[in-house]
């Protein structure tokens, strides 16, 4: 059903959330606030993926039910929603002029004015117009399993694949209201996922060892193979010409898959340090980047990388051993940072620094920012937003009238093919808070900011991206801008980056980094 009363949960204000970093030089996420915490389910989600325009997030897990929620950018309501203020930081925020103002001017005058001395080790946080939510009632029920939904994949034209423990894979699609069609397997299916190029076919893995190779307007097997295991992951190639099969004692078989047919051509065992054996593969994801890496996610707590079948990197930190848990790490949409839920409630976050060739010997590598989201069990980045021109965040003054989600969407009868009544797609991807043309991109940290004058502050300064420095920023909150922004070049940052996390209480949370990364 679609809920006609969905507005984003803005009420709760941001709440700053402690990140602790461990064995890292710099600390990312200096300022990470938990921006949303909404009720969305009936027991443990055990599933959650944003569709790949960044549009939608559909979520799922013991309650047997899939819900399709909406994700927009929307304006901040104002300095009233920041909770939590700590005198060692600076506060920043753009304004509808696209100027870059200082959030607690007048508070700093009446400091200086009482003689309280500057803060040499404060933090820079810069607060956008607007910010990521999810509204706060899904916009899709899709009620028709009759047990635990284990995975969730969506498709390039909004279809969504759920598998299942009542033996079936079910077909929906936002803009319709029930499930379309149902693909019957012989046992339990763990994993699913749509071929990356050819949205009429997916591939699906079962209790009972087979993979198949599913056509959707048929609804029939066109090839299939027997692991002789647990199939626990399934992975296509961004190119659609391959798949990687994960299963329970943890072999990963490398297939080829062109004309939808699977022909083995390579394997690989992950082992833990005592080389155990039923160290389950519990998550497969490529490299937005590079579709010759490879990340696995195993019950042994490692994630592992690998160039082709050569590991060249593995990342440990997460706890994820216990059985029936299927935690799985995932790349941000630039490929250079790691997010993954763990057993002990936190969220895990590694940089990844891609590595030519194989390693003789890969350490293990612990360096990590982790924060605490409660009984997590499914962490993911948001990919930012592929949209429609007409109902693009930078392109409206207000974000889309709850009325209109229904309406947006229409199904031709004709064709059975969903379309959208606002115009073609956009395939810009809309950096974070670009609707204030502030993003703090690559081209940001690339140009260090001008100098100050004797007469400071004369003169507005022009940053990049037609951003202003307004005239209300003193000299000393100048200085600390100029050094947070000139210790980032060259090296990563995280600003904007937005982490929703969902758990086993069934809460979907949102998370949102505005600091400037600082020396740890």
């Amino acid at each position: 059903m679609i809920f006609n009363n969905c507005y984003p949960n803005t009420e709760a204000g941001f709440q700053m959330v402690l990140v602790r970093s461990y064995k890292k030089r710099s600390k990312e996420f200096s300022a990470l606030y938990m921006i949303q915490d909404i009720q969305a389910h009936e027991g443990a989600i055990l599933m959650m993926k944003f569709s790949p325009d960044g549009q939608f997030l559909a979520s799922a897990g013991e309650d047997s039910v899939v819900r399709v929620w909406q994700v927009v950018e929307s304006e901040r309501s104002g300095n009233s929603d920041i909770h939590d203020v700590n005198h060692s930081y600076v506060y920043f925020q753009v304004n509808s002029f696209s100027e870059l103002v200082p959030v607690h001017a007048d508070q700093e005058k009446k400091e200086k004015s009482t003689g309280v001395k500057e803060n040499s080790d404060s933090i820079c946080v810069i607060f956008p117009q607007k910010v990521f939510q999810i509204f706060d009632k899904p916009i899709h029920e899709f009620r028709g399993h009759c047990g635990e939904v284990l995975d969730l994949s969506w498709s390039k034209n909004k279809h969504i694949a759920s598998s299942s423990v009542d033996k079936t894979v079910r077909l929906c699609q936002v803009g319709y209201d029930k499930f379309q069609k149902v693909f019957f397997h012989n046992n339990y299916v763990t994993c699913v996922q749509f071929n990356p190029v050819d949205d009429d076919y997916f591939i699906s893995g079962s209790i009972d060892g087979k993979v198949r190779i599913w056509a959707i307007p048929g609804c029939q097997v066109v090839d299939w193979i027997d692991v002789t295991d647990i199939v626990t992951a399934v992975c296509y190639r961004p190119d659609g010409k391959g798949a990687v099969i994960g299963s329970m004692n943890g072999n990963c078989r490398f297939y080829d898959a062109s004309d939808n047919c699977l022909q083995l051509n390579a394997q690989i065992c992950i082992h833990g340090k005592k080389k155990q054996p039923c160290n389950r593969i519990t998550g497969l994801q490529f490299s937005p980047g590079d579709p010759d890496i490879l990340m696995v996610t195993s019950s042994d707590s490692q994630v592992q990388i690998f160039n082709g079948i050569d590991m060249v990197c593995k990342f440990r930190g997460l706890h994820n051993a216990r059985p029936g848990r299927q935690i799985s790490a995932a790349f941000t949409s630039d490929g250079m940072r790691i997010v993954s839920a763990s057993e002990d409630s936190n969220v895990y976050v590694w940089n990844y620094i891609k590595q030519d060739g194989p390693v003789p010997r890969a350490k293990d590598n612990w360096s990590c920012e982790r924060f605490f989201s409660n009984s997590a069990s499914v962490a993911i980045p948001w990919c930012g937003i592929t949209c429609r021109k007409s109902i693009c965040p930078n392109m409206s003054e207000t974000s889309p009238s709850p009325k209109d989600l229904s309406s947006r969407w229409r199904c031709n009868e004709n064709t059975g093919e969903l379309q959208s009544e606002l115009g073609e797609i956009s395939e810009r991807k809309l950096a974070f808070s670009s609707s204030e043309c502030f993003s703090l991109g690559h081209g940001f940290f690339s140009l260090s900011l001008p100098k100050g004058t004797a007469t400071w502050p004369v003169e507005k300064l022009l940053l990049p991206n037609s951003l202003v420095l307004s005239s209300a920023i003193c000299k000393s909150q100048y200085k600390l801008l100029k050094t947070s922004c000139q210790s980032a070049l060259g090296s990563s940052h995280a600003w904007g980056l937005v982490i929703v996390t969902a758990g086993y209480d069934g809460r979907i949370r949102s998370f949102q980094n505005y600091g400037l990364p600082i020396h740890s």
